[in-house]
């Protein structure tokens, strides 16, 4: 297994973004929580790799 220096490359991470996103996690705070730069949360959200379909 690798091990990298910076947290965002890691497998996961953008799914996880997308889950506390949608959790109401703020910005601020999921880039705390995971370690992560807030400009990295952002592009994650903005480039929007998952679809969730919101069921009624």
């Amino acid at each position: 297994m690798l091990d990298y220096c910076y947290k965002a490359c890691e497998s996961g991470i953008t799914e996880k973004i997308v889950e506390m996103a949608i959790n109401g996690s703020g910005i601020r705070d999921t880039a705390r929580v995971l370690k992560i730069n807030k400009n990295t949360v952002i592009n994650a959200l903005k480039k929007g790799k998952l679809s969730y379909s919101s069921k009624p």
